[in-house]
């Protein structure tokens, strides 16, 4: 169920500024050699102050994030700050410039830790954004639609059917995501995290029915954390590596960067889970009038 006119058009403007002040990170984030690939790991000002410039530049987006999400669907917040981050997600690149500028069996042990980097970051914004929804909706009556399938979606900790079909979201996203991506170029990474995950949210939701998808919303992040393990646990040496990654053997997965799994695979996330909440409601109504 699309929201209503009205809350799309605050939708759309949302991500559009959101997007642009996203892009003023863009030059801090970049490598001091100018090449593709963003990671907070070697942005060129340093990790520090990359994770505070990133967060700075984002306060537009989760603003505008908690409006979308007390205005209709709750789902709405998450989708304003990941599908805007999609937007210097893809102006950064592939990873192909940050493997050139690393050792490359060391290089995904700092992807790693960045992968957590945003997991406990937007979290943390998730979470807020949910608790201040039910605040901040009162004052923002004019712009409010009560037509939406999210009145019962609550962003919080999860309980244990919530982590049940966030492990489901993130064994379906790694198994589909994996077949997907068959090359680094950014817009076809972006892409099939997008469709792989949003696939994967919908059999986990629809799978494991319950109101708190924070767990699947942030399974993308999980994922990228595992591949990145397991890329820097399975090679010894650079030539190994680099013989698989020639002969496209290496696995698929760590051709990602983390903020490709942060922007695409949340963002598909989102789409998945309000695509579950449509076909749910589908099938109620369809049962109540039979």
């Amino acid at each position: 169920m699309l929201p209503q006119l009205k809350h799309r058009l605050v939708i759309g403007l949302s991500l559009v500024i959101g997007g642009l002040c996203w892009l003023l990170a863009l030059g801090a984030l970049t490598a001091a050699d100018g090449s593709t690939g963003l990671s907070l790991m070697d942005a060129h000002v340093g990790t520090p102050s990359a994770v505070l410039i990133v967060i700075a530049a984002g306060l537009p987006a989760i603003i505008l994030g908690l409006v979308t999400a007390s205005t209709g669907n709750p789902l709405a917040g998450t989708f304003t700050v990941c599908g805007s981050l999609l937007l210097l997600g893809s102006m950064g690149g592939s990873i192909d410039g940050y493997l050139r500028r690393t050792e490359l069996q060391a290089g995904f042990r700092p992807l790693a830790v960045e992968a957590v980097i945003w997991l406990v970051l937007l979290a943390l914004v998730i979470i807020l954004i949910d608790r201040l929804q039910t605040k901040v909706r009162p004052g923002l009556n004019m712009l409010a639609t009560a037509q939406h399938l999210g009145t019962r979606t609550e962003l919080t900790l999860p309980n244990g059917p919530a982590l049940l079909a966030g492990l489901i979201t993130a064994v379906a996203g790694a198994f589909i995501c994996n077949l997907l991506i068959q090359s680094s170029d950014g817009g076809h990474v972006n892409g099939s995290l997008l469709l792989g995950f949003g696939v994967a949210a919908l059999i986990g939701n629809m799978a494991i029915p319950q109101r708190n998808p924070v767990v699947i919303l942030l399974s993308p992040m999980a994922v990228a954390l595992a591949a990145y393990l397991w890329v820097a646990r399975s090679y010894t040496t650079t030539d190994a590596l680099l013989a698989d990654l020639y002969s496209h053997n290496l696995l698929n997965l760590a051709l990602a960067l983390p903020i490709q799994y942060a922007s695409a695979g949340i963002t598909g996330c989102v789409l998945g889970v309000g695509l579950a909440q449509t076909l749910e409601h589908v099938r109620h109504t369809t049962a109540v009038s039979v």
